[in-house]
């Protein structure tokens, strides 16, 4: 058995006998697997497919510490693993990949009247607010997936990806509602490719009253090269009745260009582009009945010409239209069962089809 795997396992029992002496330590953690029909499948030259994919399905401990005069201590552990298709490439081969990735994991002081202080790996102030305002969050059908939200609110790494590493992040009290937050990044190299030095922030505001839920953030990687490294988004959130309405727009600054032309995360790239231009946009309303929710999201992004961080022509930056109608249904408070379908049209390629059936317990 793997060498990692074993010392997590024994982590994770570890950290449950810490649970039962311990009431401020809890594991915790979530399985969600969907039967998914892709055309085209991103991994079957351009044909139909139908596969089970594991959705962001992870397991961690977290807890605090009371240290008195209104201080406290926190940390959170988080693993994801693949419980479809774990140590399985795409074509069905076995691989010596890991199966465990590692998720949010930090420890921080929190201070009643200053806020909170996070060291570690965890989401960027650009990232957080996404998740608030998309119902399928953490699904094969989550916006960010299909394209009514931008990729910088997924992925890990320093140079503007959703989970940041190495970075230090601070989180404001709530006054009447409103509060801050901001991440900061120590790069793990002193230069990176190209002779950058550059640390990658984020800071956001967001404010939540009554039925109503809005938040600003930006993201910029500070590279010296290329000259376009950030991003802007703008959303809300308002919930009426049974009702719920939202909508967010993502305004490029080069960043959202070069993830979308797949060089965000190849190696030597230094978070931007040498253009801009690719904004995104969406809306969407759910309705609930009872224990069911039924949904509904259109958006649209901008083309965007120019090269990449890497000197490689951002061709494939098109636009595109897309909307996704699903629903779900609660089983219980920790599980519920959920469907739907999306599809996202560009001018230079043909539909891209997704539909899924999926089930998802917490613990």
């Amino acid at each position: 058995m793997n060498k990692k795997l074993i010392v997590t396992a024994m982590g994770l029992a570890l950290a449950a006998a810490m649970g039962a002496a311990n009431a401020d330590v809890k594991l915790y953690g979530q399985v969600d697997l969907s039967v998914n029909y892709d055309d085209p499948a991103a991994n079957a030259g351009g044909d139909d497919d139908i596969n089970m994919t594991s959705n962001q399905s992870a397991i961690g401990v977290k807890g605090s510490e009371d240290l008195g005069n209104g201080m406290s201590a926190f940390f959170k552990i988080e693993y994801q693993t693949d419980v479809a298709s774990d140590r399985i490439d795409a074509q069905g081969n076995p691989t010596d990949a890991d199966g465990w990735t590692g998720r949010d994991q930090y420890v921080g002081m929190k201070f009643e009247r200053f806020g909170k202080l996070t060291f570690g790996t965890t989401s960027t102030a650009y990232k957080t607010p996404g998740g608030k305002i998309d119902m399928m969050y953490r699904t094969s059908l989550q916006s960010r997936a299909i394209g009514l939200q931008s990729g910088l609110h997924s992925g890990k790494g320093e140079n503007g990806q959703g989970r940041s590493t190495s970075v230090i992040r601070y989180d404001s009290p709530s006054w009447a509602g409103f509060s801050l937050m901001g991440t900061y990044n120590l790069d793990a190299a002193k230069e990176d490719a190209g002779g950058n030095d550059d640390d990658t922030y984020s800071v956001g505001a967001q404010y939540k009253g009554g039925n109503f839920y809005a938040a600003a953030s930006y993201i910029d990687t500070q590279a010296s090269d290329p000259s376009d490294t950030s991003a802007a988004q703008f959303l809300a959130k308002y919930t009426w009745n049974d009702l719920e309405f939202h909508g967010i727009y993502e305004l490029d600054g080069g960043l959202i260009t070069a993830e979308r032309a797949g060089t965000l995360n190849t190696a030597g790239t230094k978070g931007g582009a040498e253009d801009d231009g690719a904004d995104i946009w969406s809306v969407g309303a759910s309705y609930t009945i009872g224990n069911n929710v039924i949904l509904a999201d259109y958006g649209s992004a901008s083309d965007s010409d120019g090269t990449d961080g890497i000197g490689n022509t951002a061709d494939d930056v098109d636009d595109y239209d897309v909307w996704r109608i699903g629903a779900m249904h609660m089983m219980s408070k920790r599980t519920f069962v959920y469907t739907g379908y999306a599809n996202n049209n560009a001018d230079d390629r043909d539909d891209i089809k997704r539909f899924t059936i999926g089930v998802r317990h917490h613990f």
